[in-house]
């Protein structure tokens, strides 16, 4: 019984640092660009970004060939 509420501690812990990590998280485009200045549009609220947060930008992947059977 000890061991079963162990798990379900872990767990229920695991599922709430996933959660907080991807709080802050949006989708966005780039409007304009200058030299080292980007101006995006993001698809959801940006409230949980402040000034002077640091994001990590990624790109999209284009879509490539894809092989099939």
């Amino acid at each position: 019984m000890k061991k079963m509420s162990h798990a379900v501690l872990l767990t229920v812990g695991l599922a709430l640092a996933g959660s907080s990590a991807l709080a802050a998280s949006n989708k966005c485009r780039v409007v304009e660009s200058e030299e080292k200045k980007l101006v995006l549009e993001c698809e959801r609220e940006v409230s949980k970004f402040a000034v002077g947060d640091q994001v990590k930008i990624k790109s999209v992947r284009k879509g490539g060939a894809v092989e099939g059977c």
